[in-house]
């Protein structure tokens, strides 16, 4: 009876012991701090311009990471994270200056952004079974940004790339020792001052004033798997 005890209490006891290598895969959404700027020079109903900006300040995201934990609490790892926004509006009036004409037409803006850098994590484990572990994660990289825009007339895209910075907090709760799900609250901080525009036909670049850099910064909230190796 004894050891029928010992072998079946030890494996649960070694079960939730802290992950040597902790992977995590989420999706969610986002809000960007920054508002933007809906004044387009010559529209008329900017209402309709309103809410498409609105729209593009709600972004989903995908986001991934790989921590090696070198103590029982603190790893190192690389970051991965995949934002997108877009918004449209419909029958933008829009008066080209001429005095005799208006122009109707549709506004399209759909934006990505990639980032991937180092990370320095943390992951506590909590709880008599150990089955929650509380999480933090401070990462630094590079952001690559390409926006696809349709204004008036005209089709162009915009890409950049800057420095940027991503933090996050969060709680895994392990239903396996090689498994679990986690929710995240995070906090992503990218500016783009430099970008390239290109037409289809000649591409230039160009360096933004301060009031039309692109702030890609936001916080967010993801769900998803989390996947330990022992």
């Amino acid at each position: 009876m004894l050891l029928w005890m010992t072998i079946v209490v030890a494996p649960a006891q070694l079960a939730m012991r802290t992950p040597t290598f902790r992977f995590s895969a989420s999706g969610g959404a986002g809000i960007l701090f920054a508002e933007g700027n809906s004044e387009i020079e010559g529209v008329i109903t900017t209402a309709k311009t309103d809410q498409l900006y609105q729209s593009l300040r709600r972004a989903k995201q995908l986001n991934g990471d790989i921590h090696y934990l070198i103590t029982d609490q603190y790893g190192i790892g690389i970051k991965y994270i995949f934002h997108h926004t877009s918004g449209e509006a419909e029958e933008v009036v829009v008066d080209p200056g001429d005095d005799l004409h208006f122009i109707v037409t549709g506004l399209r803006e759909s934006d990505y952004l990639n980032f991937a850098g180092l990370s320095f994590g943390s992951y506590s484990a909590v709880g008599k079974r150990k089955r929650i572990g509380l999480t933090s994660s401070l990462s630094a990289g590079y952001a690559f940004l390409r926006s696809e825009l349709s204004l008036i007339g005209q089709q162009l895209l915009i890409t950049g790339g800057n420095f940027a910075m991503n933090a996050e907090i969060g709680a895994d709760y392990r239903f396996h020792p090689n498994l679990g799900l986690g929710i995240t609250l995070g906090t992503l901080n990218a500016n783009f001052r430099k970008v390239k525009i290109t037409d289809g036909i000649q591409t230039r670049d160009q360096k933004l004033n301060k009031d039309e850099q692109y702030n890609a910064s936001n916080i967010h909230l993801t769900i998803g798997l989390r996947y330990y190796i022992q």
